[in-house]
């Protein structure tokens, strides 16, 4: 069975995700909670092998092992989203655990213009000596991101 608490993520997609859940207000565990709805709901490449599956009769996958028991019981995952998860980790070939934990570090390496922000306040927390405008900061990563 996969851990998949924030503290036994590779270190830069546990800095993310901590940084994440301190600037929506909620603890690291609510944060990756909400992760794994959004991911849950949110439509994904091996979804269409998911469907192919599906249309061919394969089974579902158990929901009873203890990769689906621990997403219930640590993160408090309705049904649904657990099941998702299952399809798409069997439809991949991989367990379940390793699955999701590749699809949060993921999320933690997909990051937003927010989170470039976000590090740059952690700077200047740090060392408030440091003058920084954070508009032309936003500016700067924008335009390098071509948006």
């Amino acid at each position: 069975m996969v851990d998949l608490r924030v503290d036994e993520l590779p270190a830069a997609a546990a800095a993310v995700l901590r940084r994440r859940a301190k600037a929506d207000g909620r603890s690291p565990e609510q944060h990756v909670r909400q992760e794994l709805l959004a991911l849950a709901r949110r439509r994904v490449p091996i979804d269409g092998v998911v469907e192919f599956r599906a249309e061919r009769g394969v089974p579902e996958p158990s929901l009873a092992e203890p990769d689906a028991v621990a997403l219930w019981r640590d993160h408090d995952l309705p049904t649904e989203a657990v099941a998702v998860f299952a399809r798409r980790a069997e439809a991949a070939g991989v367990p379940l655990g390793e699955y999701v934990r590749q699809e949060l570090i993921g999320v933690a390496r997909r990051g937003t213009v927010a989170d470039a922000l976000l590090e740059f306040a952690e700077v200047q927390e740090r060392d408030p000596s440091l003058r920084m405008g954070m508009d032309e900061i936003a500016a700067s990563i924008a335009y390098a991101r071509g948006l």
